[in-house]
């Protein structure tokens, strides 16, 4: 009897050992998880703002399935699917990570406003945005221009209710692909087409590990075909314009030169315009520097700062330019210069007509030199993110600049825009939901209802 109870007390002390020890054991995998999650955590916020968002978004999900309520990991992935414009899925993310936390992080409903300004959800994203106003300093506020934000929500209800008629068309699958193409150009003549895109068979299939992790970008173009009545397959093969880093395409000049962006390693500084002049053979010579007969206006176009985009009028008398350099009214300012016999005068700020506190991205001079077109993210009459307008007028002397309205502008990005010379068609990149590939297509766009044609006659006259 007395053997029965020893026994009886040593498996009851054994049952209590091996349950304490599980319950050890179940403590460390929780605090090794939590630890995993931690670090997942870290590492994906540090790949997110090294720009490289599908490595983030990777980490994000793995810390999400070891931990499925966390929070954190949700508004990653929400920021993730921001930048990379899947605007569901990061509506579905920023959403569980405000129901399980609405604190997760300071930005949550800043980020939550853009989101559903991106959806065309307007109410909700001014709610988002009025209240992360009301959560941080006056002077902060003016940092995420939420002020701005907001007069841009109610001009946007507005201007979609008031569509202009225009015929947008989306340039197929000759043209588009699942990558990024944008920046696209028609020569004078009608003879080609140049358009920049981040592919797979970019010049030596890099990619840019210091920048976002996508491509690096190439131009390429196409010749218009008169036996099918089409432009023929575009090629990235045009001598040696293309390079292993940065490349894009700016536009024409009456001559069918090509002017070109490139970035390129231990080369330019940081991005820089060239030109590439077209031989009698139809060939394109190698880049030089924008004005390169003269080197110290050159140098002056083609600062130690960021230029990006170019347009040259048929006269080749005015070269309008988008730089970075400092001494503007924003982050990126547009500025001319006017060639005088063999050179050039100095550069100039285009002013604050057109200048904004924020970004100018693009600029093309209609080859009259009568009409102004740009895009811009920082004017009040925006239906959101970047914007077309047009100025008309003169050197120095342009209009009010005008929003080229709804659809052409919508809730996303529309940053590059070239026109015909008579003013009746359009050529954009952009993200519209016509037939889209996948990214930024290149789209055409009958803009004849505007009557650019009648404005060019009536400016010709003056």
């Amino acid at each position: 009897m007395k053997h029965l109870r020893y026994i009886t007390l040593l498996l009851i002390s054994s049952l209590f050992i091996i349950q304490a020890r599980s319950q050890i054991i179940d403590s460390v995998k929780v605090i090794i998880d939590k630890t995993k999650v931690q670090l997942k955590i870290t590492d994906a916020t540090s790949k997110y703002y090294k720009n490289n968002f599908k490595g983030a978004l990777n980490l994000y999900k793995e810390a999400l399935a070891l931990d499925k309520h966390n929070p954190k990991a949700s508004f990653g992935i929400a920021q993730c699917y921001y930048s990379m414009k899947n605007y569901e899925k990061a509506k579905q993310y920023s959403e569980d990570a405000f129901r399980v936390d609405p604190k997760v992080d300071n930005d949550i409903k800043y980020l939550m406003g853009n989101i559903y300004f991106r959806l065309s959800e307007f109410d909700r994203a001014e709610k988002y945005y009025t209240a992360f106003s009301s959560t941080i300093k006056p002077e902060k506020a003016k940092d995420y221009s939420v002020d701005l934000l907001i007069k841009q929500l109610s001009y946007a209800k507005v201007e979609i209710q008031k569509p202009t008629k225009v015929e947008i068309k989306n340039m197929g699958e000759n043209i588009n692909t699942k990558n990024p193409e944008f920046a696209p150009c028609i020569s004078q003549d009608g003879k080609y087409m140049i358009f920049t895109s981040r592919r797979s068979n970019t010049m030596g299939g890099g990619i840019d590990i210091n920048y976002d992790f996508l491509y690096f970008s190439d131009i390429y173009l196409c010749k218009w075909d008169e036996d099918i009545n089409d432009w023929g397959k575009p090629s990235n093969n045009i001598g040696k314009v293309n390079t292993e880093f940065h490349d894009g395409g700016l536009g024409f000049t009456s001559e069918n030169s090509l002017l070109v962006y490139r970035n390129i390693m231990n080369v330019t500084r940081s991005g820089d315009i060239y030109i590439a002049k077209q031989s009698d053979s139809e060939s394109w010579a190698s880049p030089k520097p924008i004005a390169y007969k003269n080197k110290k206006i050159s140098k002056k176009i083609n600062s130690t700062y960021f230029e990006s985009s170019a347009s040259i009028t048929a006269d080749e008398k005015y070269i309008y330019f988008v730089s970075e350099r400092p001494g503007g009214s924003g982050h990126a300012d547009i500025y001319y210069v006017e060639k005088k016999g063999k050179n050039y005068t100095e550069p100039v700020n285009a002013g604050t007509t057109i200048n904004t506190s924020g970004d100018e991205k693009c600029v093309f001079i209609h080859p009259s030199g009568k009409i102004l077109f740009f895009t811009s993210d920082s004017r009040e009459n925006s239906i959101g993110s970047y914007d077309i307008y047009y100025c008309t007028g003169r050197h120095g002397n342009w209009s009010e600049p005008v929003n080229m309205g709804y659809p052409i502008n919508t809730v996303l990005e529309e940053k590059t825009i070239s026109v015909s010379s008579d003013g009746k068609t359009a050529y954009v990149g952009a993200y519209y939901d016509i037939e889209n590939h996948g990214d930024a297509d290149i789209y055409k766009i009958d803009i004849s209802s505007l009557k650019f044609s009648h404005i060019l006659s009536i400016l010709e006259n003056e």
